[in-house]
């Protein structure tokens, strides 16, 4: 899924981007140096349904905890889904 494509989220995609981009500078900030915004991206493309309200997306990347997204990206390493 990708909640960009969803009409309700699309005109906010960028600020959306944005948010990302924050997460991925806390992640820096506590020491995951190699956090990048689209992986932070496709981590909520890959665990927010379409039908999720603008304002959930928000609090999901917001309260985005770093054991999550390691544990995703982990998962997916694994899997052989990622892109180096």
């Amino acid at each position: 899924m990708n909640p960009q494509e969803a009409t309700h989220i699309r005109p906010y995609a960028k600020e959306l981007f944005g948010l990302c981009a924050n997460k991925a500078d806390e992640f820096r900030l506590l020491g995951y140096e190699h956090a990048k915004m689209e992986e932070i991206w496709a981590f909520v493309c890959a665990k927010v349904p379409s039908d999720t309200p603008l304002h959930a997306v928000v609090d999901f990347i917001l309260s985005l905890r770093v054991m999550d997204f390691m544990n995703y990206q982990t998962i997916a390493a694994y899997k052989g889904e990622m892109n180096d």
